[in-house]
């Protein structure tokens, strides 16, 4: 079993001391984390301070060495890189890197997962749903959670947050049993976010008289409701978040700013938000202001790839040997600054990103899809192309999936986690998506294609 299955079947249900006490102990000293950490934690401090000269060997050496692994040992990539007369063993500087062809997630989903894998017996399968409803399925190694955390806690830091820190927990997780549960792996408060403002506040208000949260770490459009909801009733919460909450951690959405202002007025505490996806190639952080996002070169190698619609994001992870993803493009749009000779991604913002669209539940309750589609990692995904959300009325709605050329195993509801939501779904295949007047394909559609089975 590895360390990641580990805590998530015996450390999460701990009681709160206990998980309070483990909260205590740093990251670089826990099993199977620490020396990553410590490793990846030099890593940052390093190249905060170094030169562009230095950053450039540094990336080189990392994506040279993650290229002639996936070239001598994953199928897809040794018969890719041949058919482009690539062989990364002989890179010696760079700019030789230009020469990887770059990969799509249609190129992924062409070929069996296996073929783009390397066979690692401690690999951990995972998916995403991409920003805009376009899975991918892939594994991941354990020892790529010390270097994630290592720097998620250094965006945080910039909050003044540290592990030992107590948040509240605004995600979508299905597994929330009741309205809140305390998590003692990651030391913080879930909240079942597919029950009503109401409901979460009153059980939120009475757990915060006996202890203090000091972060909320949630997704933006559900945070940013919640807390204009909590306004709007003059509900007694609010005073107390004001009062405990020292700054809001966003992640997985791109933070609406207006909203995201109000939020922080009524809080009285700062946010900071970072770039990060499922497939843990790439990351950037509000290191300097809101909405520019500072590439963490120690995380994954970006560049900004020029094209018709404007520049697309493009990510190599470091740690991704059980399923490379080099020269990957992200399908986000991005707006980026270089260095002066423009061979250095520095910073971007972003033209495109998930945003805080949301159905309704039987109740009325808003459902948000951020937390139903892309919080739940589900098994339809492996299966699909892409996937979009129509909703004829409150409380049904209709999940259209395009398939891949492979057979389903069974019916698509028993694919797609549905639980603890009140919503009644149907399944609708396609064979295209469903695009706007400009070309862009939403992940919540205003109306049905004709046809379709």
């Amino acid at each position: 079993m590895s360390f990641v299955s580990f805590t998530k079947k015996h450390l999460t249900k701990l009681p709160f001391p206990v998980g309070a006490a483990l909260a205590k102990v740093p990251y670089s000293y826990r099993p199977a984390v620490g020396a990553v950490y410590r490793k990846t934690a030099r890593d940052i401090e390093f190249l905060e301070h170094a030169s562009e000269e230095v950053i450039r060997n540094f990336i080189f050496k990392r994506v040279r060495a993650v290229a002639d692994h996936a070239y001598r040992n994953v199928p897809f990539y040794k018969q890719f890189y041949k058919a482009h007369n690539v062989n990364p063993a002989r890179f010696q500087k760079f700019d030789d890197l230009q020469e990887l062809p770059i990969i799509t997630k249609s190129d992924l989903q062409s070929v069996e997962l296996e073929e783009r894998s390397f066979a690692s017996s401690s690999r951990i399968l995972a998916n995403t749903g991409g920003s805009s409803g376009i899975p991918l399925e892939f594994y991941v190694e354990p020892s790529f959670v010390g270097h994630e955390w290592a720097h998620v806690h250094r965006v945080w830091s910039k909050v003044g947050y540290k592990p030992s820190c107590l948040k509240i927990a605004i995600g979508g997780r299905a597994d929330v049993s009741g309205v809140l549960n305390y998590d003692a792996a990651r030391h913080h408060i879930s909240v079942n976010i597919y029950l009503d403002w109401g409901t979460i506040a009153d059980a939120l208000l009475v757990e915060l008289k006996k202890r203090t949260a000091r972060y909320i770490h949630a997704y933006p459009s559900a945070t940013f409701d919640f807390v204009s909801w909590l306004e709007d009733q003059n509900h007694p919460l609010l005073n107390t978040l004001r009062n405990q909450v020292d700054g809001l951690l966003l992640v997985s959405e791109y933070p609406s700013p207006i909203p995201r202002q109000h939020a922080e007025s009524l809080l009285q505490c700062r946010s900071v938000a970072f770039y990060g996806h499922t497939e843990r190639s790439v990351m950037a952080y509000e290191r300097r202001s809101a909405d520019c996002y500072d590439v963490l070169h120690s995380y994954g190698y970006a560049e900004a790839l020029p094209s018709p619609d404007g520049h697309r994001l493009l990510a190599t992870g470091y740690y991704g040997f059980a399923s490379p993803l080099i020269r990957y493009d992200t399908g986000d749009f991005i707006m980026p600054q270089h260095s002066a000779d423009r061979r250095l991604l520095h910073s971007f913002e972003i033209s495109n990103g998930r945003s805080g669209e949301f159905i309704l539940d039987r109740e009325n309750n808003k459902v948000f899809l951020t937390a139903l589609i892309f919080g739940r990692h589900h098994e339809l995904f492996n299966y699909s192309a892409q996937l979009q959300v129509f909703q004829p009325e409150p409380g049904k709605a209709v999940i259209l999936w395009k398939p891949r050329d492979v057979k389903l195993p069974c019916d698509p509801a028993d694919l797609f986690d549905a639980s603890n939501v009140k919503v009644r779904f149907d399944f609708r295949v396609v064979q295209d998506a469903v695009k706007t007047m400009t070309g862009k394909t939403p992940l919540l559609i205003k109306q049905l294609p004709p046809g379709g089975e």
